[in-house]
């Protein structure tokens, strides 16, 4: 049994989605980060955010994680018969790390620098800056998951996993005035494939049930 703590059309999805790939049983829990966090949560997670993932594989010894792309690998090295993630060792495996960090260290901060601009900077009247840095970077990190996947379909060539799941959710925060999806041609195709997916559709169902496709 897990229990995956998540808001709306977070980084949760991810992590959502790969359950549902798995089939395990699971538990959503419901987190309002318009409130104070309780201290029960923060001792799950000190910085008070989501995704976080209890693994009650052991029921004395119940394992807490956090940080999706943590999640997503440690649901797929739980769980080897789903195929989420190349066998640990493997060159795959490299490539896996590669771009799930990739994602975490670039794409994803990148998005987080434009959604909350006045995070980055103690210059009220430097929010627009900021946000014009954020798009460029969204764009470049997208050109580079563009060019890796000429080799498609998926992140890692033939394989479906937890990469690109992970992207999938970075696309569904891409914004009308951010450089549109559909122009990086091997994106657009890798995600229309996932997005397919029963698993990614049972997510979108709780998480973002009205979500455009934005890669067409």
């Amino acid at each position: 049994m897990y229990h995956l703590s998540y808001t709306i059309a977070s980084s949760a999805m991810g992590a959502h989605a790969a359950l549902e790939e798995i089939g395990a049983p699971y538990v959503l829990d419901y987190v309002d980060l318009e409130v104070p966090r309780s201290p029960e949560y923060l001792r799950l997670n000190p910085q008070g955010k989501v995704p976080v993932l209890i693994d009650e594989s052991d029921p004395a010894a119940p394992q807490v994680i956090y940080q999706s792309a943590a999640i997503l690998l440690h649901l797929a090295d739980k769980h080897p018969e789903a195929a989420l993630a190349p066998v640990p060792g493997s060159a795959a495996r490299g490539l896996c790390y590669q771009w799930l960090f990739f994602m975490a260290e670039v794409l994803q901060p990148a998005y987080m620098l434009h959604f909350y601009p006045e995070r980055f900077t103690a210059q009220p009247d430097q929010t627009a800056g900021v946000e014009a840095n954020a798009t460029e970077l969204i764009a470049g990190a997208w050109a580079m998951l563009d060019d890796a996947l000429d080799r498609g379909p998926y992140l890692l060539g033939e394989a479906f996993s937890v990469c690109d799941l992970y992207m999938h959710t970075m696309a569904l925060w891409n914004q009308p005035h951010h450089r549109p999806l559909s122009e990086f041609p091997n994106v657009a195709r890798a995600l229309a494939l996932v997005h397919a997916r029963p698993a990614v559709q049972c997510m979108l169902a709780v998480h973002n049930p009205d979500a455009r496709v934005k890669w067409e």
